[in-house]
């Protein structure tokens, strides 16, 4: 990875995840985008389906934050390019977006369908947690990326985890 020029700790602005698809072994970083991004999709329709009534928002926005992950797979461009964008980067780009916004207003909407369920409400004030980490590190420069990323995965583990418990 450091052959390719990946030094998150010491340029961090240049070393954003998606940028080791571009070395050599970059199709397995997207591969791990498709099998995410589904398995992502697959975990929204059964928190749905776990935590009873309530609205649907929150489980569909989680759902489109999994298919945003996937489409990740398409090729980002070098942050230092001598050429123009080319539209597989757009995509990747547009989909970080998605993913990200997705995946924060998922948070809220499921914090909120949470408080309603006597099963979930212990667990509504760690999404509320988790959402406000989430959008505070998008927000700040360098390494605070990787605390997004590494906020979201303990939050989806976590709740995956509670899911299998009360079923």
């Amino acid at each position: 990875m450091r052959g390719i020029g990946w030094k998150p700790l010491e340029d961090p602005a240049g070393a954003w995840p998606s940028g080791l698809a571009l070395g050599p072994h970059g199709w397995l970083l997207d591969t791990s985008f498709v099998l995410s991004g589904a398995l992502l999709c697959v975990f929204a329709l059964g928190l749905h389906r776990g935590m009873g009534r309530g609205s649907k928002l929150g489980p569909a926005l989680l759902l489109l934050a999994g298919a945003a992950m996937a489409l990740l797979a398409f090729e980002t461009d070098p942050i230092r390019r001598a050429g123009p964008r080319t539209w597989p980067g757009f995509v990747h780009d547009a989909a970080f977006v998605v993913f990200a916004l997705a995946l924060l207003l998922s948070l809220l909407f499921l914090w909120r369908r949470m408080q309603g369920g006597a099963r979930w409400r212990g667990h509504a004030r760690f999404t509320l947690v988790t959402a406000l980490v989430c959008a505070a590190c998008l927000v700040l420069p360098g390494v605070a990326y990787y605390v997004f990323l590494a906020a979201a995965l303990l939050w989806i583990e976590l709740t995956a985890f509670r899911l299998l418990r009360l079923s």
